[in-house]
């Protein structure tokens, strides 16, 4: 008699989640859902915090597991492809994550109020924005969320990003400049940006100052990357000095040593009072779009859900 043949892959798998799903295999399916979702291996390693090899490895897994190929993959993201199977696979994950998210607005309503930590970080001018009503969006928070506890910092563009994919922020509200993965974005509004001077810079004395005059100025100006639609305009600016937080670049203009950029809403109380003066603002002049910033993979968190449910953004 020819002895029994040993079951293949996909038989092994037929029952592969049969009875109770271990902690590892939520954390295969949620590793697999990361790459999905941030398009490759390479992309999905800010969003996991693990490196590349080790994404691959739990992907092998995973796929030993179920007794399927579920991605085609290099190491690069252009070559990422799913298979049909992972397809199905990572359409069953979203139904489950909708399954999860269900359960727990409903675990919230039996505790009736909202519990837990909600850290929120913004830019240091954010009452200035005229756009932006933080002090009602706090209001709106305590009266749903009486017992949620919160925690509210500032922090420069490129710090803001930081800390919420390092977990020591939850949502934040950041310039636009680029996207980062692992990060989602909701736009909120836009602001326009111009050059100024102070009344007791020499600029301010000229009648009419060229652009050649302008640009050989100090520039009180961000170490972070800018704006690609205003990159060009610093890139006209060869002396420069440092302030990454936006009331520390105002501070510099104002003491008459520096020019540089400034939000039009953050400069028009001293543009009245005649301490600030465009420079050549049909040249010098850029646009920002501001959005509110959190982890893809927190975006069903309850907290951040009710902080962008309640955000009061003016038109």
């Amino acid at each position: 008699m020819a002895p029994a043949k040993k079951p293949g892959p996909r038989q092994t798998a037929k029952h592969a989640f049969s009875g109770r799903f271990s902690d590892m295999d939520l954390r295969l399916l949620r590793v697999f859902r990361e790459v999905v979702r941030a398009g490759g291996l390479a992309a999905a390693e800010v969003a996991l915090n693990i490196s590349r090899s080790t994404i691959s490895v739990y992907l092998s897994d995973l796929e030993t597991r179920l007794g399927m190929q579920l991605c085609i993959r290099s190491r690069g993201r252009a070559d990422f492809k799913l298979t049909p199977e992972g397809e199905a696979l990572y359409q069953a994950i979203e139904e489950l994550d909708g399954h999860l998210a269900s359960f727990r607005s409903q675990v919230n309503a039996i505790q009736s109020q909202l519990t837990g930590q909600l850290r929120i970080v913004l830019p240091d001018d954010m009452l200035a924005m005229p756009q932006l009503d933080m002090p009602a969006t706090i209001a709106h928070l305590r009266d749903r969320a009486p017992q949620l506890q919160l925690e509210i910092k500032l922090a420069a563009p490129q710090e803001l990003e930081l800390e919420i994919l390092g977990g020591r922020a939850d949502v934040g509200i950041n310039p636009l400049h680029s996207r980062r993965p692992g990060l989602s974005y909701h736009p909120l509004f836009s602001h326009q940006s111009l050059l100024y001077t102070s009344a007791s810079h020499p600029c301010a004395r000229l009648p009419e100052t060229d652009e050649e005059i302008i640009t050989q100025q100090e520039l009180a100006a961000p170490d972070h990357a800018v704006l690609s639609g205003a990159a060009h305009l610093y890139r006209l600016f060869p002396h420069k000095s440092i302030a990454n937080h936006m009331a520390a670049r105002l501070a510099m203009i104002l003491s008459g040593k520096f020019i540089g950029f400034l939000p039009a809403y953050l400069a028009e109380e001293y543009v009245e009072r005649g301490q600030l003066i465009t420079l050549n603002p049909d040249r010098f002049r850029y646009q920002i779009q501001n959005a509110l910033t959190f982890k893809s993979s927190a975006a069903e968190q309850p907290a951040v859900q009710l902080f962008l449910e309640l955000l009061v953004v003016k038109g």
